[in-house]
């Protein structure tokens, strides 16, 4: 009879409410503690590629304000494209 009291007693069942409570936040309830990790990761690798879109929309944003400009399109043309003009030899120089 003892051992039952015991078992029964309010510290032990404030523990096992505790545990139980832990176990639901942790586990099973709609926003648990895993989930809420997953998604929290998922935010930060959304962020660092709307940073990187953004620097990219500004680089372009440049470059397309620059080709407006004839001499920068003949150079855009030149180095992305490999443009030449007739009668011109292009080298292509591999840097390590």
């Amino acid at each position: 009879m003892m051992k039952i009291d015991r078992l029964f007693s309010n510290r032990n069942l404030i523990i096992l409410a505790t545990l139980a409570f832990v176990a639901w936040v942790l586990f099973f309830d709609r926003n648990n503690y895993l989930d809420s990790q997953a998604l929290d990761r998922k935010i930060r690798e959304l962020e660092s590629e709307k940073a990187f879109y953004l620097h990219k929309l500004r680089e372009d944003s440049t470059v397309i304000a620059g080709l407006k400009d004839s001499a920068f399109l003949e150079r855009f043309a030149r180095e992305n494209f490999l443009m030449r003009r007739s009668g011109e030899e292009i080298y292509l120089i591999d840097e390590l």
